[in-house]
This record gives C-alpha cells, sequence and structure tokens, in this order.
C-alpha cells in the first residue's frame, strides 16, 4: 500500500467527524455519491484517482470524497463492482446493470418505483429481451447515468 497514505486519509476524515478516534469517526460516513472523472485528481490519502467516492457525515453534515480503494478499505463503506456496472451501462445503454449498481441506484433514489428495481433485478442476467424491454432498461439506465456520473475537467468539489 505504498501509495495510499493512511495517516493522511486519518489527518483529513478525523477533523471532519465528532469522534477523535478514526476507528469510530468512520462509521459517522454515509456514500452519497460517485463520480468518474476524465482526468486525475488526488484521493486525500495521496492516490492519483479517477474513480471519486463522495461521503457525507451523518452526524455533523460534513462531506468529502474519497477513493474507491479507502472508501472500502479504510472507511469500510463497500461499493463492491458499482464502478464496473457503471461503465458498462456507459458503454452501452442496453447493458445490464450489476447487482452493486441497482442497489446503489436505488438506495439513492435513482430508480423511481419497485417495479423498475424488480425488473432491472429480474432481467440483469438475462441476454435477449423484447424491445419494449430494451427500451425501458435504457430509459432507467440513462438516468441513473446521468444522477450518477458526472464527468468534469479540473477541480473537484463535494456536492
Amino acid at each position: 500500500m505504498e501509495s495510499h497514505d493512511f495517516e493522511r486519509l486519518k489527518a483529513h476524515i478525523v477533523p471532519l467527524s465528532n469522534s477523535k478516534s478514526f476507528e469510530t469517526a468512520r462509521l459517522e460516513w454515509d456514500l452519497v455519491g460517485v463520480e468518474i472523472s476524465e482526468e486525475f485528481d488526488q484521493c486525500p490519502c495521496g492516490q492519483d484517482i479517477l474513480e471519486h467516492c463522495y461521503i457525507r457525515n451523518r452526524l455533523n453534515g460534513a462531506t468529502t470524497y474519497v477513493g474507491n480503494v479507502c472508501i472500502n478499505r479504510f472507511v469500510g463503506i463497500d461499493t463492491g463492482n458499482l464502478f464496473e456496472g457503471l461503465k458498462r451501462i456507459e458503454a452501452d445503454l442496453s447493458a445490464n446493470a450489476n447487482a452493486d449498481l441497482i442497489e446503489h441506484a436505488y438506495r439513492m433514489g435513482y430508480i423511481y418505483h419497485d417495479k423498475e428495481y424488480r425488473f432491472l433485478k429480474q432481467t440483469r442476467l438475462k441476454r435477449k429481451l423484447s424491445a419494449p424491454q430494451v427500451s425501458w432498461k435504457k430509459k432507467i439506465n440513462r438516468r441513473i447515468l446521468s444522477k450518477t456520473i458526472v464527468r468534469r475537467r479540473g477541480a473537484h468539489q463535494a456536492r
């Protein structure tokens, strides 16, 4: 882990938290958004990143972002294959979102109702869909992408 400086990450997260112990402070944070950027930025640990995980402290409202490795390994929020699912549907709107992306989009309110959620879960492993099903899937995937991926050039700001 030569490029992920755990002490730098702690020095960034703890002052934004209510707890002054990183082990407790990391439990105060929730994932509130993700972004795939076109240009490298830096995680608070010092690692160059393209995949940003925006987090909000549920106790005090503070926001920041960290890279996908730090969110999983240190903050303890599992993003699973979320970024792979985003890349898949970004490359092909008719592609199936993976389970991690479906769950994230549902939690974040990007999937508007249970019918859409069930449809995505039931069809995520299917190869052949009817034309109306493909159309619906594209509509949902387009919405997920528009609410999730924001590709920006330059400095990033927590949302």
